[in-house]
């Protein structure tokens, strides 16, 4: 499997770095965002405990945060710039007192056991050291019954043209880490672009 030669910290932690990248997937991970508020209207989600697992600049968990507001919603990440972004943001939106944004490792996260009614995770697994550990912490606080979503990009001839995708994961490689990890059984879809796989 392809790893990033960098990891995410040392990248992201660079200002410029991570004020480039939000601008850049600011678009992508709103529309993500609210792709997911219609599927958990869909499944009747109404109030309830969020994480955005890998946060980045808060696109997505302010989307879902704006829809749900009922919902008490965390978003972490390790990047400082990053989450002073998703903070400014949140601001914005005048939701800086529903929404928490904490600096937090993926592969650690430090919440208790069954604590999230939905869990996301977008655009990560490609990123971090060791996604199984991150995917059996999701698992752990992820509530029985409870909601993922996890998205990602997928590996491709786009590669050529795109660093990141270049970098990303294969269908097959996401299929066989999802296998390794304690993560509960889901489904597994996907694009040209991007891998889903959804609990």
């Amino acid at each position: 499997m392809r790893r990033s030669s960098l990891t995410y910290e040392i990248v992201f932690d660079n200002e410029d770095f991570a004020q480039k990248y939000a601008k850049r997937h600011q678009k992508m991970t709103e529309k993500f965002g609210r792709e997911y508020e219609k599927k958990l209207r869909s499944r009747g989600f109404k109030k309830g405990r969020i994480i955005d697992v890998g946060c980045g600049a808060g696109g997505a968990t302010i989307v879902v945060a704006k829809a749900f507001s009922d919902a008490e919603v965390v978003g972490i990440d390790l990047s400082e710039p990053l989450l002073a972004t998703a903070e400014k943001s949140a601001q914005s939106a005048n939701l800086s007192k529903r929404i928490i944004f904490e600096k937090a490792d993926v592969q650690q996260i430090p919440f208790e056991e069954n604590s999230f009614d939905v869990v996301i995770n977008l655009n990560m697994v490609h990123f971090v050291e060791d996604p199984i550990k991150m995917l059996d912490e999701m698992e752990r606080i992820l509530k029985p019954g409870g909601i993922l979503f996890i998205a990602d990009l997928r590996r491709s001839w786009l590669g050529s043209f795109e660093k990141e995708i270049k970098a990303s994961l294969t269908l097959l490689e996401a299929r066989n880490l999802f296998q390794q990890s304690n993560l509960r059984e889901g489904v597994f879809t996907s694009s040209l672009i991007w891998w889903r796989f959804e609990v």
